[in-house]
This record gives structure tokens, C-alpha cells and sequence, in this order.
């Protein structure tokens, strides 16, 4: 019986498999302070207190018995940026923020719709790149390898007001691109969709 299910060591083996497709079908790479200032251009978040601009809300997640959660505010300056980058498990939403934590009600502006693929191995991304390129799926800003999966990222020309009214037609649209996306071609388990 054949397991469906791969190791750490596989997962790391597929994780640098992909890195190096994206590289050969010209997805250059970028480093994380150029990815999150073409996301909040300069000038986007808030620079000083109490200029009407939002920030970025960054989290760490601890794995049990390895500290306690951290959340980090990220201004104009992105300076902050480096206490999140390459630690095992962190996030940072596509979302500016008034005030020091992520809740629904401090959202201000929505840079992004992000869409997280999970169990994407080597051939789950050919297969997305080609449908990126023959425009059977909408090409993203982005694409992120994120161990097990990918983010595939679209960017808004302009950010959209997060206000009250806005929340169900902003989920119905991430979950279309959702069930758009995350299907038996780009993923490894179709099925496992949250």
C-alpha cells in the first residue's frame, strides 16, 4: 500500500524542486522587502502617528512549548519587516490596520486577494503555470512558494476601504478564486480546501 502522504525531507525536497521550476520558467526571485514594498508602495502606510494611514499587522507563530506568539507593527519603513522574515511560521495579511492588532474591526485597506494552494508538489505547479500562460487561470502578481503549497498573490490597483458593507462580497470573491484555483490539477489533495 502506497502512502499519500510525504516526510519533512520530501516536503523540503519538492519545496526547492519548485523554486527552481518557477526560476527556469522566468519567475524571477525577489526578496521579501521588494515583494511587501510593491505591495504597500512607499508612502501607503503610516509613517507617523496619527497620519490617517493604516499598518501592517505581522505575527509569529510559535509552535507549543517555543515561546508565545508575537505581533509586530510595520510602518512606512518596513524596519520592522526583518523580526518576521524567514521565521518558520509567520503572516502577514495583505491588509493595513489601525491600531496594534489584526481584528476585523481595526482593518483599513486591502492591498491583495491571496490565495493559499496547499499540497502543491512539482507537477501541481506546471501544471498552474501552464494555465497561468494559456489564460486558463488569471496570471498572478505573485507567486509565492510556501513549503507545502503556494500564494498565489494578486495585487489591486488601488486598495479597497474595508467597510462593514464590503465583507461578504470581498469573501465570496476569494472564494471563487478559491474553487477556481485549488483543484485536482494544482493540488495534491483537491479536497482538503477550508
Amino acid at each position: 500500500m502506497r502512502r499519500n502522504t510525504k516526510t519533512m525531507y520530501e516536503w523540503r525536497k519538492v519545496y526547492r524542486d519548485k523554486e527552481e521550476l518557477m526560476l527556469e520558467r522566468g519567475f524571477p526571485e525577489v526578496s521579501p522587502h521588494e515583494f511587501y514594498r510593491d505591495l504597500f508602495p512607499e508612502g501607503s502606510l503610516q509613517s507617523a502617528e496619527h497620519d490617517g494611514k493604516g499598518n501592517v499587522i505581522a505575527t509569529q507563530i510559535r509552535p507549543s512549548g517555543k515561546g508565545r506568539t508575537k505581533q509586530w507593527v510595520i510602518d512606512d519603513s518596513l524596519n520592522m519587516l526583518d523580526k518576521v522574515i524567514g521565521d518558520e511560521f509567520g503572516l502577514i495579511p495583505p491588509i493595513t490596520f489601525y491600531g496594534k492588532t489584526h481584528t476585523k474591526q481595526n482593518a483599513h485597506e486591502l492591498y491583495a486577494v491571496a490565495i493559499d494552494i496547499d499540497y502543491v508538489g512539482k507537477q501541481q505547479l506546471k501544471n498552474l503555470l501552464k494555465q497561468f500562460g494559456n489564460g486558463v487561470q488569471l496570471r498572478p502578481t505573485y507567486l509565492v512558494s510556501s513549503g507545502k503549497g503556494v500564494h498565489a498573490y494578486y495585487f489591486l490597483k488601488e486598495p479597497v476601504q474595508l467597510y462593514h458593507n464590503l465583507e461578504d462580497t470581498l469573501a465570496e470573491l476569494k472564494e471563487a478564486f478559491i474553487r477556481r484555483l485549488w483543484n485536482d490539477t494544482s493540488s495534491i489533495r483537491p479536497d482538503s480546501q477550508i
